[in-house]
């Protein structure tokens, strides 16, 4: 005699499912460069930690040249495409003008979604500051793609007044400057 034959869905499919979902997940949220606020954070962590070539990793080399000037007349893709050189120097640089600063303990950044705002080739991060919890101030990053990921071109202090000026479209007039810009 034989057994009949089980019909259904195998029980594995559905743990299957579940890896593969928390997976995407965690992805999306902690290794997705082209996301500005994974950005924004990794590049904190990092100044949290004093690791300045994991800052240099996230800044734009547009950032980097208005301390460099051995790189301001390169143009944008000549910038671009001399990324690890200016990556280094970056951090080198960075290295230098942190070297006297001490980092306050129990620094967090909490990011502020609500705000973020995004296009093809740049968008806007606010986030806010803390220590032991409790929030010391608030900045705002206007960040830019160079090759498929998103770096940090400007941070700048913000304070509630100014986030509620924010329309939801303010970064359109800033994409389309940077997307001439990095097309020329």
């Amino acid at each position: 005699m034989s057994k009949p034959v089980k019909s259904g869905v195998p029980k594995s499919l559905f743990v299957l499912i579940i890896v593969i979902l928390a997976s995407m997940f965690y992805y999306a949220a902690y290794r997705d460069y082209s996301n500005p606020e994974v950005a924004v954070k990794t590049f904190y962590q990092a100044y949290f930690k004093s690791d300045y070539p994991t800052m240099a990793q996230n800044l734009s080399v547009f950032w980097g040249v208005q301390f460099m000037p051995q790189y301001m007349l390169m143009s944008p893709q000549e910038l671009i495409e001399n990324r690890p050189a200016i990556e280094k120097s970056m951090a080198e640089f960075i290295s230098q003008m942190e070297s006297e600063n001490k980092v306050p303990a129990n620094m967090s950044i909490k990011m502020l979604p609500k705000y973020t705002q995004r296009a093809d080739h740049t968008a806007l991060v606010v986030y806010e500051f803390r220590q032991h919890n409790k929030s010391v101030g608030m900045e705002m990053s206007l960040l830019v793609k160079e090759h498929n990921r998103m770096r940090i071109f400007q941070m700048m202090p913000a304070d509630q007044a100014q986030l509620d000026q924010l329309t939801g479209n303010d970064i359109a007039p800033m994409e389309a400057s940077f997307k001439e810009m990095l097309e020329r």
